[in-house]
């Protein structure tokens, strides 16, 4: 169980990360054409539990592109530290995707992420693509399979949209989320931006790498496939890697990303602008008081020293 202060807690930092999310196309290749000029790799990510509730498997898989062949992956475990919360899975997997993202060799580093979760498409704004986006500066696309209730949005009207909607095809929800019904004709799929991406080009992409023989795009799917393998080879006591400890490091993010604005104001030269990024102001105000022991926060309150509130704000250059 966790506490109305961590829950507050929690609610205040994906606000804040929401403010950060660049809504743009903030991207190292093309959009504009049908085959993605300058798309070379992409990255699926995934977490399957195991049956105790207490351990996971993270797992980063970095794919060709076209060819969605299989350059390079990790699967590591790692202890839960907080309880599945509905509207806070981030705070449970992020830590440990993050980790292991950072650790992939620079020549193989992706371009872009397909999270299993959501992105924009949240109550606050920052589902788990957005937040793991934001961590790791890399744009991100989520894939959920579930419909979340958000604002007019909710299951009932999805399955009025998907019952307009080809094979194939995709048709918007609102502004941060689109419906796509798979190839292979399996459940809906419901695709919001994460981070420095726009909803079409989420859309766009998640269509070309999606197959006629699964439900899930290819990334996401090897993602899975090797988590669930990583679990069973637990089961049999075969050795895995371990994470002894994931940080959540999206403070760390923040603030570097208003020491960069900062600079920026100082160096730039009036009228020029700073490219697609958006500005931010943050107030950094005195750290939350130590919640109780026993609700899932001891393992990442002595981080928290600093944290950072929700009084962030966007600026037009």
């Amino acid at each position: 169980m966790t506490s109305k202060e961590q829950r507050k807690q929690w609610e205040a930092e994906q606000k804040t990360l929401a403010l950060l999310r660049v809504e743009e196309d903030d991207l190292d290749w093309s959009c504009e054409t049908s085959d993605f000029t300058g798309l070379k790799r992409i990255a699926g990510v995934d977490v399957s539990f195991f049956s105790d509730g207490t351990y996971a498997i993270a797992t980063v898989v970095v794919l060709s592109f076209p060819r969605l062949q299989v350059l390079w992956e990790r699967s590591a475990a790692f202890r839960l530290s907080v309880p599945y919360v509905p509207g806070f899975l981030a705070f449970r997997e992020v830590p440990a995707l993050a980790q292991i993202i950072s650790s992939v060799p620079k020549r193989l580093k992706p371009q872009v992420i397909l999270v299993d979760g959501n992105g924009a498409f949240h109550p606050r704004g920052c589902g788990a693509a957005t937040h793991l986006g934001i961590t790791v500066d890399l744009p991100a696309i989520g894939i959920a399979k579930d419909v979340l209730q958000v604002k007019e949005v909710n299951s009932s009207m999805a399955r009025k949209v998907a019952s307009t909607v080809a094979l194939g095809d995709w048709a918007p929800l609102c502004p941060v989320a689109g419906l796509f019904r798979p190839k292979s004709g399996g459940k809906p799929l419901i695709v919001s931006p994460g981070h420095r991406i726009t909803l079409a080009t989420a859309m766009k992409l998640t269509l070309a790498i999606s197959s006629c023989t699964s439900t899930s795009p290819e990334p996401i799917r090897q993602a899975d496939l090797r988590s669930r393998r990583a679990v069973k080879a637990w089961n049999e006591g075969h050795e895995v890697e371990y994470l002894s400890n994931p940080r959540l490091r999206h403070l760390e993010r923040m603030q570097e990303l208003t020491d960069q604005n900062t600079s920026s104001k100082n160096e730039e030269p009036f009228g020029e602008s700073q490219a697609k990024r958006p500005r931010w102001q943050v107030k950094v105000v005195p750290p939350v008081e130590p919640l109780p022991e026993g609700d899932g926060s001891n393992a990442w309150g002595s981080f928290l020293f600093g944290w950072i509130c929700t009084c962030m704000t966007r600026g037009s250059v």
